[in-house]
């Protein structure tokens, strides 16, 4: 290079750097607008809806296939006259599914905000998608190239749901599995290394998020550690609270700190957190002093399906729900007794018996989600179509970026190790007792 180059070359390098500058400046202007016009559209509706209505937002609606008539009935009461604002899609043939989705958008007064279980791609819920690797064999990649992969993994995870018009994936699940479950829910966990799991985990929920669709962490505070299916019973982790913060909680804080949407919680006792025992799910100080005030979580807290009986044993429908309510959960995850609970909640805030701020800020979160999805900008359709077209174009993006998943596993030095039990929970009876 010689001396006559360098001023030629320095102009090149200054105007390469004015023109990021000026490229980063309008994204954070584009962003700025954005943002203020969600805000405002949110604030126009926190004036309009009613205590009640504010309520049922919170509320999010198993469906089912093929309902029974008296199933449907209650289901599109509940859209219709009481505005209930989510709901979750669980296993089955798509087409029914997406009919039904299809219905209950065209009743309720605000778009319906949709999710699913998608760990493993859409195909964890629709056979007609092909499926990903379970997160324990995705954990043997090696290098950087693994986290670039798990990134177009949340990707095209994220298109798949988008089509949809599922517009919440309950995952990552980022708990830290060293030998504590059992060879099913291990399959779960990408790693026993708490840096790893997060590192992957961020990966995966940045391709997500990036494509419109809001990633939840679970199960929080870490479920990695337990040998209890919460389903059944409600495990009780005696691990003390410096085990939690090195393990357990790693994960998850690094992806509060990356911008991760959602965090679920889990139903499970720890004593070195709550010393009451009561579950993590309605545990105030696991939510409100933990999750929100030292990990500065502001995101939308929920927790995992309220019927399990990890939280319901021994309490009735409405107890579960207004107990989770309380505890500072969002939103409410496929409960029972739905009417029931939003008249209860309802009249609690407005006798003043709880306080209108406390639901108006769990409602705020809730409709800054369907803003930033555009539910509530002009020309948005949240019905589902061309489902077909949508189905084939993803198997053709999937099974391209699952032959160069299948080499970097096949180049990865890294044993996969089947997880086995652990020794460190407890196993209540079905009264918690």
């Amino acid at each position: 290079m010689t001396h006559r180059n360098i001023p030629r070359i320095l102009i090149v390098l200054v105007g390469l750097s004015v023109f990021a500058t000026l490229v980063l400046q309008c994204c954070d202007n584009r962003q700025e607008h954005l943002d203020r016009r969600h805000t405002a559209q949110v604030d126009s509706l926190m004036q309009q809806l009613s205590i009640r209505e504010k309520v049922a937002q919170l509320f999010i609606l198993e469906i089912s296939r093929e309902p029974s008539d008296s199933t449907r009935a209650l289901q599109d009461s509940l859209i219709r006259d009481y505005g209930v604002g989510a709901l979750i899609i669980m296993r089955g043939p798509i087409h029914p599914f997406v009919d039904r989705m299809n219905e209950l958008q065209s009743m309720a007064d605000l778009p319906l905000l949709v999710a699913t279980d998608a760990e493993w791609g859409a195909a964890m819920r629709f056979a007609e998608y092909l499926p990903y690797p379970r997160q324990r064999i995705l954990g043997r990649m090696e290098g950087r190239r693994a986290e670039k992969l798990l990134y177009e993994m949340g990707r095209n995870v994220g298109q798949e749901l988008r089509d949809l018009n599922i517009y919440v994936n309950y995952a990552p699940v980022v708990d830290v599995c060293p030998d504590a479950y059992d060879k099913s829910d291990g399959q779960r966990s990408f790693d026993s290394d708490p840096e790893r799991v997060g590192r992957f985990a961020a990966a995966y929920m940045h391709g997500m998020q990036d494509k419109g669709v809001f990633a939840c962490a679970k199960h929080y505070p870490g479920h990695g550690v337990t040998r209890v299916d919460s389903h059944y019973e409600m495990p009780v982790v005696l691990y003390d609270r410096a085990q939690f913060d090195s393990v357990g909680l790693v994960p998850f804080q690094k992806l509060i700190d990356e911008g991760v949407a959602m965090i679920m919680v889990a139903h499970m006792s720890i004593p070195a957190i709550d010393s009451t025992g009561v579950p993590m799910s309605i545990s105030a100080p696991c939510m409100k002093d933990l999750l929100r005030g030292e990990q500065g979580f502001d995101g939308v807290v929920i927790t995992d399906a309220v019927g399990m009986q990890g939280v319901a044993a021994g309490r009735t429908p409405l107890e579960v729900n207004t107990a989770v309510y309380r505890a500072g959960s969002d939103m409410i995850l496929m409960p029972e007794d739905i009417k029931c609970s939003i008249d209860a909640i309802a009249d609690s805030v407005e006798t003043g018996v709880w306080p209108l701020e406390e639901l108006d800020a769990k409602v705020r979160k809730v409709l800054e989600l369907k803003a930033r999805a555009g539910f509530f900008d002009q020309g948005f359709d949240p019905q589902v179509r061309d489902l077909d077209r949508k189905i084939a174009e993803a198997r053709h993006r999937d099974s391209t970026l699952l032959i160069r998943i299948g080499r970097a596993l096949e180049r990865s030095s890294r044993p996969y190790i089947e997880p086995v039990f652990g020794d460190r929970t407890l196993v209540l009876d079905k009264a918690g007792k």
